[in-house]
């Protein structure tokens, strides 16, 4: 059992109270947005010339309906190309992680998503919380113009919707349900596409659903162009947040993982807005946007 000692406490809420969080109630829903001027999304045939393969780095190509770099094929399924790399386990041997069956390490990561995200993981549309979150994020990003990577998209209706009409969309999300909407299927330490070739990376309440979070980190910034934008929002968890049940996250982020990643691969914050979330305690609504400083 998880105790907290009186003092340790007290140290806990005065964490909390030292924040000058945001109390912000005003809402927009999801039809709503959709009725609005938002971004355009792009096609299969306009993100081909910013797609790579996942293996080899090499620019693809689609060949017989599905996409090749000349030495590996990918699928397209129902129109939405399936860009996983082959060896995954490569990837992670190289890292130092000493796993028995790493052929199967892939699979395993996704067993586990699955097994995490088998009960309701999103609030439902009619949720306030949500629909503040939908306010607060299309505010967030009135700023945001040009291209826009979103990872771990959801429901792209919604998503596409928070962006200005300046702004060309695409999403990218590991599972396939919702076939009807365009996007890549991926994952976020393995970002199909070339070099510095995006105007804006989008984490949405995603980044902490990815199990390696600096690797994915780390791809936004390859991805980006210099002096583009990365925007982040993600829960920002305290220290009484030791007695809070959370089966959905795979991480419970503090401010200062946050920071050290994105000094890590010199991001520059650029805003950074702070929000009470659910009028909880123990954790807070952090967004921000950050700068590629360097190619």
């Amino acid at each position: 059992m998880v105790s907290l000692e009186l003092g340790g406490l007290a140290g806990a809420m005065k964490e909390f109270d030292d924040l000058k969080l945001i109390y912000d109630e005003r809402l927009v829903t999801g039809d709503e947005l959709r009725g609005r001027p938002h971004a355009a999304r792009m096609t299969l045939e306009q993100l081909l010339p910013l797609l790579i393969s996942p293996d080899s780095g090499k620019s693809l190509v689609k060949l017989d309906g599905h996409l090749t770099d000349g030495d590996n094929d990918y699928p397209v399924v129902e129109g939405l190309p399936v860009l996983y790399p082959a060896p995954v386990a490569e990837a992670l041997l190289s890292g130092g992680v000493p796993l028995v069956y790493h052929e199967d390490a892939f699979q395993q990561y996704f067993l586990l998503n699955q097994i995490k995200q088998r009960g309701e993981i999103n609030a439902a549309p009619s949720n306030l919380h949500y629909q503040r979150h939908l306010y607060r994020m299309s505010e967030f990003l009135q700023e945001c113009r040009g291209t826009v990577l979103d990872v771990g998209c959801d429901d792209i209706e919604v998503s596409a919707s928070l962006f200005p009409d300046n702004c060309q969309y695409v999403g990218l999300d590991p599972f396939s349900t919702k076939r009807s909407q365009f996007r890549i299927i991926g994952c976020g330490e393995f970002l199909p596409l070339h070099d510095d070739s995006i105007d804006n990376v989008v984490l949405n309440t995603s980044l902490d659903h990815i199990l390696d979070f600096h690797k994915a980190i780390e791809e936004a910034h390859r991805v980006l162009k210099p002096g583009k934008f990365l925007w982040l929002c993600t829960l920002i968890w305290l220290k009484n947040a030791a007695l809070q049940h959370d089966s959905v996250h795979f991480h419970h982020f503090r401010n200062y993982e946050i920071e050290g990643a994105f000094q890590e691969f010199d991001f520059k914050e650029v805003i950074r807005k702070e929000y009470s979330h659910k009028d909880e305690t123990h954790r807070y609504g952090l967004y921000l946007c950050a700068q590629k400083t360097k190619g």
